[in-house]
């Protein structure tokens, strides 16, 4: 409310002249509203020009997208319109009026002033300052550097030291506040977007519809599985929207499939084709084992295959820029939980590798790193048993950080710089011990109702998924609230980090009072952080002024607790890509959940962060806020 008063400011004071003019008895002329209003309009066009041109160079936007080029031609219209009237405008405050000629002219056709093409020129230059602005490299860029010797050596303490040193610059850098449009520079030229859907033409192919599947794990089944975590669910205005969500709608994420046992399918690397329903043949069966050796052997037991997920970083980056990394790994968050549980419902069970070599896997696959870099592998097993809930430790040779490539770092910046660090590969080392980290069970809280069990057909509700960002002005039940809750931490055990943390900003809720509250998943409770009051406005505030945030019952605040990162026992730069992907997983059950209950949700990345750990209560030392998701009742169209 406070931005739309001062924005409304000049027009008000016009108002409140006119208004004064006509309680004296003095009402203008048409001619002085014409020049008043001229003011105004001038004032207006340059601003939003100025403050647009800005920002289509400040986040690397497409610059001669259709849009913009009407946009560019509206204001070279208006400049002209006010070229022609900026003499009168000068004149008329000057005071130095003349009379208009007795045919009605106004000097059209005189020649233009001088002073108009000074301002005309003058605009132009305003503009073009803001363009320039916009792309400049600040003092503050985050500046790169290749790997230390003592890393290149294969001294795990000095990698792992840098790595988190990176990592937690990068976090830094990537962070939004309302000063840092003008402090900072993007890292990177991030050009014009790819390619929605990667594709290899001439590549033999076996089509994997969604049907229903008739053995254990088979073409059906694992088609099953790949279109439950990123096919093409619905087309909206000629977008082709997911199974899982994706910031933007940009949807960064591919899957390649190492095949030893799925019936139905050769062995060896295959890419999906999501658009097609179909695997394309990358590479025979040695493929397959090499992808299968760039993994921990004892995370994979009897895999029938493994589905690897990359990152096409610049479908993201072309929009969010150095924020880039955060997204693409909640984007494969929300993507992998859909793939967890739409395994669980064919009858499968899938384990999310801990520890790969993700730059091995890449060259198996012939993926450029500079571009697309591989984020995660999940072995696919067919067994009745229920799958194990904890990570298994991790054992064999020691993982330490990946060195930052000078190609992938000149194309890509500190996405490519923070990628690295948060890689791994081999190198002969102890293994670091993991810290647990408990609750306190001696803090008071709300204590939850236990959540109400639901029957639904899992693979359906993935299918019908989709972000809600309309909400009715209605209360939550708390019982809703306490289910969503139950199913993000409590039900289901961490499947890669324990540092994932879960705060909620209360609106409306019936039996809860307005404030903030941090869940704590053992007790399933919660506990009072800021409050009672409303923080309704702070949230839509903190979160870019997003109104969908402002208008939620419920706004979850995801985080992330930087002691368990330290304490990941592959290091602190894997436990940020750990905890970041945990996050997703844990981002996407919010939906899922939400919808199993007819409410809406909605998950937002885009924040700022001082702001967002003040609005929960935390401290950004101990803490990171990674990701928000609003709740509400949805508006039924």
């Amino acid at each position: 409310m406070h931005k739309l008063v001062w924005v409304a400011l000049p027009l008000l004071a016009a108002a409140g002249w006119l208004l004064l003019q006509v309680l004296r008895g003095r009402t203008p002329s048409r001619q002085a509203v014409n020049m008043v209003s001229s003011l105004l309009l001038l004032a207006y066009v340059l601003t939003t020009a100025g403050l647009g041109i800005f920002w289509v160079a400040n986040q690397q936007l497409p610059v001669f997208d259709w849009h913009y080029l009407f946009g560019y031609g509206t204001v070279l219209l208006l400049s002209l319109h006010l070229a022609f009237n900026l003499g009168l405008v000068w004149r008329f405050l000057l005071r130095r009026r003349r009379r208009l000629h007795a045919a009605g002219g106004s000097g059209d056709t005189q020649e233009l002033p001088r002073r108009s093409l000074l301002g005309v020129v003058g605009g132009l230059l305003a503009l073009g300052a803001a363009f320039v602005l916009g792309m400049r490299h600040g003092r503050t860029e985050l500046r790169l550097g290749t790997a230390s010797a003592e890393q290149a050596a294969g001294v795990a303490s000095t990698a792992d030291a840098d790595a988190r040193a990176l990592v937690e610059r990068f976090h830094a850098f990537s962070s939004h506040s309302r000063a840092a449009a003008l402090q900072r520079a993007p890292s990177a030229e991030w050009g014009p977007p790819p390619p929605a859907f990667k594709t290899y033409a001439g590549a033999p192919r076996i089509p994997v519809p969604r049907a229903a599947p008739a053995g254990p794990i088979d073409a059906a089944t694992l088609g099953a599985v790949l279109w439950h975590t990123a096919g093409v669910t619905a087309e909206r205005g000629g977008l082709l929207l997911r199974a899982s969500p994706s910031s933007g709608a940009l949807f960064s994420t591919e899957l390649y499939v190492a095949s030893r046992s799925v019936a139905g399918i050769p062995a060896g690397a295959w890419h999906y084709d999501a658009r097609g329903e179909a695997l394309e043949h990358l590479a025979q069966a040695a493929a397959a084992d090499a992808v299968f050796d760039a993994a921990e052997r004892t995370e994979l037991g009897d895999a029938a295959a493994i589905i690897v997920a990359s990152a096409v970083f610049r479908r993201t980056g072309q929009k969010y820029r150095d924020r880039t990394y955060r997204y693409v790994w909640a984007d494969l968050g929300h993507a992998l939980e859909n793939l967890r549980v739409a395994a669980g419902a064919l009858g499968c069970r899938v384990r999310l590798v801990r520890a790969f070599d993700g730059a091995r896997a890449a060259r198996v696959l012939s993926l450029d790193e500079a571009e697309e870099g591989v984020l995660a592998m999940v072995a696919l097993r067919s067994t009745q048993a229920g799958a194990r809930a904890e990570p298994p430790p991790v054992t064999g040779p020691r993982w330490i950080p990946g060195a930052v490539r000078a190609e992938a770092a000149s194309r890509l910046g500190v996405t490519a710089a923070v990628h690295a660090a948060t890689a791994l590969r081999t190198a002969p080392a102890e293994d670091a011990a993991s810290a647990p980290l408990t609750d306190d069970p001696a803090r008071p809280g709300v204590r939850l109702p236990a959540a109400e069990p639901l029957r639904v057909d899992m693979l359906r509700l993935i299918q019908r998924r989709r972000s809600v960002r309309r909400f009715l002005q209605a209360p939550l039940r708390l019982q809703d609230v306490s289910a969503v809750l139950s199913r993000m931490l409590r039900d289901t055990s961490p499947l890669l980090s324990d540092a994932v943390r879960v705060d909620v900003v209360v609106r409306s809720v019936t039996g809860l009072a307005p404030g903030a509250y941090r869940y704590e998943a053992a007790r399933h409770v919660l506990l009072p952080r800021r409050g009672p009051m409303d923080l309704a406005a702070a949230a839509q505030s903190a979160a870019l002024d997003q109104q969908v945030i402002g208008d939620a019952a419920a706004v979850l605040v995801l985080s992330i607790d930087r002691r368990a990162l330290a304490a990941d026992a592959l290091g602190p730069a894997r436990g940020y890509r750990h905890a970041f992907l945990e996050a997703g997983l844990v981002g996407e059950r919010v939906y899922l959940e939400a919808g199993a209950r007819n409410l809406g949700a909605c998950a937002v990345g885009a924040f700022y962060d001082e702001e967002a750990a003040a609005l929960v209560g935390i401290d950004p030392g101990r803490e990171w806020v990674v990701h928000f998701a609003a709740l509400g009742v949805p508006v039924r169209t």
